[in-house]
C-alpha cells in the first residue's frame, strides 16, 4: 500500500515487551522518519504495555477515552448484560493523553491512537492491522508529497556475481536496482527489480537491463503496478 502511494519503507524493528526497549525504539523512529507504524501490544493483559511505553518515551500521561470504554462497556452488554467492566477492560481504553484518535471505519469504535503527530499505534493481529492500516489510505495518500513507485521485475538465468557490474551501470538517483538470487531453482538463478516514480524512465531502463542480462518478464505477485 506504501509503494503505491509513493511512500517508501525505510526500517523495520521487532521489539519485545519491554519498556525501556520500546522507549528507545519510538523515540529514534520518531525523530528519524515522517511515519511511524508500531503493530501490537495494545490488548489487556500485563504484557500489553505498548500504550504506556509509548506515553513515557514522550512524557505524556495515561488517560481512558469515554468515548472507546462506552463502546467496550456497550459491547459487552450487548454479549451478556451481566457482564461487568472490570479494570482489565479499561486498560483498552486507557490512552496516551494527550493524542490524536482517528476512527475512520463507522463499524470500529477502537480508535488508531496518533502520539507525536506521527506514530500510529495498531493492533498486532494482523487482518485488524490490515483493516485499520487501509482506512488510513486517503489521509496518507493526502500526506504524501511523491507520485506512487512504479515495479518491473525481470528473471534472468545468469548468476548474480555476472552481473552486478551491469547493475551497477544501470542504477541511478532516479531509478533503483534491486537484486535477489533465486535459490533451488533451475531455470531462474535471480530476479532484478526496476523501480521508480518515472513510468517512462522505468519501463525504458527495465527494457534495456532486459537485454543487458538476457532476461524476460517476472511477476511475482500482483503487487506491481506495471
Amino acid at each position: 500500500m506504501l509503494f503505491g502511494l509513493g511512500i517508501e519503507l525505510k526500517t523495520i524493528q521487532v521489539v519485545g515487551d519491554e519498556t525501556h526497549d520500546i522507549i528507545t525504539s519510538v523515540r529514534e523512529l520518531s525523530a528519524q522518519y515522517d511515519i511511524v507504524f508500531t503493530s501490537g501490544g495494545i490488548g489487556p493483559t500485563h504484557d500489553d504495555i505498548t500504550y504506556e511505553s509509548i506515553a513515557a518515551a514522550f512524557q505524556l500521561d495515561m488517560k481512558i477515552d469515554q468515548e472507546t470504554y462506552d463502546y467496550i462497556q456497550k459491547q459487552l452488554a450487548k454479549r451478556n448484560p451481566n457482564t461487568v467492566m472490570t479494570k482489565f477492560h479499561a486498560r483498552m481504553a486507557t490512552f496516551p493523553h494527550p493524542a490524536i484518535l482517528l476512527r475512520e471505519l463507522p463499524n470500529i469504535k477502537i480508535p488508531i491512537v496518533v502520539v507525536h503527530d506521527n506514530i500510529y499505534i495498531l493492533p498486532g493481529i494482523p487482518s485488524l492491522f490490515q483493516l485499520l492500516l487501509n482506512s488510513l489510505k486517503p489521509k496518507l495518500q493526502a500526506m504524501s508529497q511523491s507520485a506512487c513507485f512504479y515495479r518491473r521485475e525481470i528473471a534472468t538465468a545468469s548468476p548474480e556475481v555476472s552481473i552486478a557490474s551491469i547493475l551497477s551501470d544501470f542504477h541511478t538517483q532516479h531509478v533503483k536496482i534491486g537484486s535477489y538470487p533465486m535459490w533451488n531453482n533451475d531455470k531462474i538463478k535471480v530476479i532484478v527489480t526496476v523501480s521508480g516514480q518515472d513510468l517512462s524512465r522505468v519501463n525504458a531502463i527495465a527494457d534495456k537491463l532486459t537485454d543487458a542480462i538476457h532476461g524476460w518478464p517476472y511477476i511475482s505477485t500482483p503487487k506491481s503496478h506495471l
